[in-house]
């Protein structure tokens, strides 16, 4: 995911005031399909702001009719029993590690890459975001953190269950600009209709297996 900079504009979103719709949008689709997100966070979140985003997460994609079964496998809250994060990852499993830096520099200044996934045609199961970038990007569309984070998250999930390309619109567009940011912002950027298609018709698939 690659964001353009541009200037900061003033004004932050209430986050708080809008999770509450995270539960029950996800428990309004009983079809839902479920994928099971290993993360490792190296950045060293507080335990708080892990569930903020990852309820920004589970809402953006919630949306389509995809679930997100989280399990912690490195950073501030601790891995349940029966954590499926030493074992071989299943086809309805993803990694998905927070990291502390960008591989390979800080690019050219004028595009922020948010993260990156390895994914086939088919898709994938091994995504990365990056916490500075995503704090940078935050702070010039006058957002969250926790917000931006969600979404660079769902964004690469997106990734590792469609393939690489990107859409012209919506939560997949390759480069985010101000319009899609006030979309993030009251929570309303998700897939299109046909991205959410294939991706839980490729869950279903998966889940078959």
């Amino acid at each position: 995911m690659e964001v353009r900079a541009s200037p900061p504009q003033a004004g932050r979103v209430n986050q708080c005031s809008l999770l509450p719709l995270v539960l029950g949008l996800a428990s309004a689709s009983a079809s839902a399909q479920s994928l099971v997100v290993e993360l490792f966070d190296y950045t060293d979140l507080p335990a708080k702001r892990i569930e903020r985003f990852r309820e920004i997460a589970d809402l953006a994609l919630a949306h389509s009719g995809i679930q997100l079964i989280w399990q912690y496998c490195r950073g501030a809250l601790p891995a349940p029993a029966g954590s499926t994060c030493e074992k071989e990852m299943g086809n309805n499993e993803i990694a998905v590690r927070i990291l502390p830096g960008v591989p390979g520099g800080p690019g050219d200044g004028r595009i922020l890459h948010l993260g990156n996934s390895v994914v086939s045609a088919e898709g994938g199961h091994y995504a990365s975001v990056f916490a500075p970038a995503i704090r940078a990007q935050a702070a010039e569309f006058g957002l969250r953190f926790e917000l931006m984070l969600g979404y660079a998250v769902a964004h690469e999930v997106g990734h590792c269950l469609l393939g690489p390309e990107h859409s012209s619109a919506g939560l997949m567009r390759a480069v985010w600009n101000r319009k899609d940011a006030e979309e993030i912002s009251r929570l309303s950027l998700h897939l299109t209709k046909d991205e959410a298609r294939r991706a839980v018709a490729r869950l279903t698939l998966a889940a078959r297996r």
